[in-house]
């Protein structure tokens, strides 16, 4: 039977299941939340194997909340950028976008929770906007895979158009009218501060992944 528990304050309610359970659930996106023997919480989309016990969050438990997936106090602020690895390099590759500008901008908008629901309604890792989800072909924006392809395809239409990187950075944050309309940047503080951080991201995941 199915117990609610709470972890901390910052995960909020998730659901305890077992892994059978999990697999005879329903299709929708999940994240399963394990706690090592020492304490370390890990975090993944792969059910758990050999018996071990998982807790499940997903987008209906969450009813929509901003949670960040964070580790218990003494770990405050910890993100999860390995999460969704092979996502993210399948969608580089097939969209021709770096990697690491797609991880920064997930960082940026969503702290890597595919459940993130910002209060103009964008939705999960790469906070797109319905519409524009839709036009970018996504029909479920809380699973990491399909969100991931649909904003990494955003990000390379942004790119294509505006060619400069910053440019397509600002796009993503302000809309494309403001940037066609200023010629570049818009004198927005938001977005320029959402322009700065992106890139000091991308910068820092770049030299992870060549390091």
């Amino acid at each position: 039977m199915a117990l609610l528990t709470r972890l901390s304050a910052v995960l909020a309610t998730l659901l305890l299941v077992t892994p059978l359970e999990a697999a005879a659930g329903s299709r929708e996106a999940r994240i399963f939340v394990i706690r090592e023997s020492d304490g370390t919480l890990r975090f993944t989309n792969r059910a758990p194997t050999g018996g071990q016990n998982a807790e499940v969050f997903t987008a209906r438990s969450s009813k929509g909340r901003f949670i960040k997936l964070r580790g218990n106090s003494s770990r405050k602020g910890k993100y999860h950028p390995d999460l969704y690895n092979d996502e993210i390099l399948a969608a580089a590759d097939e969209h021709q976008v770096d990697p690491a500008l797609i991880k920064a901008v997930i960082h940026a908008e969503s702290a890597f929770n595919p459940y993130a629901v910002s209060p103009k309604g964008a939705q999960g890792l790469m906070q797109l906007m319905p519409s524009t989800g839709r036009m970018m072909g996504l029909r479920n924006p809380f699973s990491p895979t399909s969100n991931i392809r649909a904003g990494t395809r955003y990000l390379a239409t942004l790119l294509k158009r505006f060619r400069e990187e910053s440019h397509a950075i600002a796009a993503y944050n302000a809309g494309e009218a403001p940037v066609s309309r200023y010629g570049g940047i818009p004198p927005y503080a938001e977005t320029r501060a959402y322009v700065r951080r992106v890139l000091a991201l991308k910068k820092q995941y770049s030299a992870a992944q060549n390091g």
